[in-house]
């Protein structure tokens, strides 16, 4: 199976750092924030630990919304659904 998920990322400015995800047609662009988190040790720890078939999830804080990457272990699979919300606390949306 060629499931390629591509993510890339921009030189960061004023703490600022610009993303790229892309699987297929479909493709996200954003610049996400340091404040909360650090997204990238995030990411990091989540894909070293997805033996642990554990649900992992990585915020990106784009102010004044957010993105949600919920990574999920289903044995020889893993899912990823992306999430969208106006603010950390607020209702998610499935991002399409």
């Amino acid at each position: 199976m060629n499931n390629i998920i591509s993510i890339k990322f921009g030189t960061p400015y004023y703490g600022w750092m610009p993303v790229e995800l892309s699987y297929y047609d479909f493709k996200l662009q954003f610049d996400a924030s340091n404040v909360f988190n650090n997204p990238l040790d995030d990411l990091y720890r989540a894909l070293i630990n997805l033996h642990t078939n554990k649900t992992k999830e990585i915020m990106w804080w784009l102010e004044p919304f957010t993105y949600f990457f919920t990574i999920v272990n289903k044995g020889q699979e893993y899912t990823l659904t992306i999430f969208q919300a106006e603010d950390m606390d607020e209702e998610r949306q499935v991002v399409k």
